[in-house]
């Protein structure tokens, strides 16, 4: 190990997080609380933890430009959804990942709350849900409009129902068969 190496290390510490001490913070219907805001990861991996009330709608469908997801189900159950391809539902203990580019949405149209931790490398969109939050204010409901506004700020983009109708098509076309879309 060379000289700056050792210099940088003597920076680094392990972060331990205490989720248990950390308070929710409300984005409309939905709760949510930052485990790791990207500070101990020099911003390569965030972690947030989400609360879903039962028959809730999640985002609008979307895709990311420049960081992967990955949803840890820790409670309920958790439907994630790609157009053409059928629906996927999580359960407590089930990893989903999300890679870049791909386009996706999350709902739970269960009868129970879900909770998930999300995943996100790099770490900068937790800076999506604080925006979010501020753009709501206290008791509004999250809507697709404000949720649109949101990720487009965060090198995401927002599919309109058309766009979402020609992926299936194309799916269709490409031989994967009927499928069930939420949409």
């Amino acid at each position: 190990m060379d000289q700056k190496h050792k210099e940088y290390i003597k920076a680094l510490h392990v972060g331990h997080v205490r989720p248990d001490e950390i308070p929710w913070r409300r984005l409309g219907q939905y709760l949510y609380r930052v485990l790791e805001d990207g500070s101990q990861t020099q911003m390569r991996l965030c972690m947030i933890e989400s609360l879903i009330p039962p028959r809730s709608e999640g985002p609008v469908f979307h895709f990311h430009e420049m960081h992967d997801e990955g949803f840890i189900i820790t409670k309920g159950r958790i439907r994630f959804h790609t157009p053409g391809a059928p629906p996927i539902d999580a359960k407590a203990g089930d990893i989903i990942t999300v890679p870049i580019r791909l386009p996706h949405k999350f709902s739970n149209p269960f009868n129970e709350e879900g909770v998930f931790i999300n995943t996100i490398t790099p770490g900068f969109f937790v800076r999506y849900f604080e925006y979010l939050e501020q753009l709501l204010g206290d008791g509004t409901k999250l809507t697709a409009e404000a949720n649109i506004a949101a990720l487009k700020r965060f090198a995401t983009v927002p599919l309109d129902e058309d766009t979402i109708m020609k992926l299936i098509e194309e799916s269709k076309a490409n031989g994967n068969g009927d499928v069930d879309i939420d949409i």
